[in-house]
């Protein structure tokens, strides 16, 4: 028994020792760092039309602003889509598409059922959810 938990207690010191390798931490934080630089898709629909389309919040998943792209067919949904060029959050739950000039094109706000809903314009109600 005594046997037992000293190879146990060996082998997680070096498990622990593993974890500590400089090549083992660099590998980890690339791995981070990929995820968070990964894009995240949300289907678009316009109540009232026909279809959707996907919306792609590119860069740092957990940054205030990032680059925002659009497919060709949310501005076929929405003209004033055309315009916008950033997905920036306010960290409140809201979220903002912005043109380059710093003005909102569309703004969100977090919802029930869907990721967000539309507050700028009310009509039409345009929705966000997560792919």
């Amino acid at each position: 028994m005594k046997l037992a938990i000293s190879t146990l207690a060996a082998l997680g010191v070096l498990g622990a020792a593993y974890f500590l390798l400089p090549e083992h931490r660099e590998a980890t934080a690339a791995k981070v760092g990929e995820a968070k630089e990964s894009p995240v898709r949300y289907e678009l629909s316009v109540v009232g039309r026909e279809g959707d389309c996907t919306v792609v919040k590119r860069g740092n998943v957990e940054a205030a602003r990032a680059n925002l792209e659009l497919t060709p067919k949310c501005v076929e949904l929405m003209p004033r889509l055309a315009q916008a060029r950033y997905w920036q959050e306010n960290g409140e739950g809201e979220l903002r598409f912005v043109a380059a000039d710093g003005r909102a094109v569309v703004e969100f706000f977090a919802a029930d059922g869907v990721a967000y809903e539309s507050l700028k314009p009310q009509s039409p109600l345009i929705a966000l959810k997560a792919e």
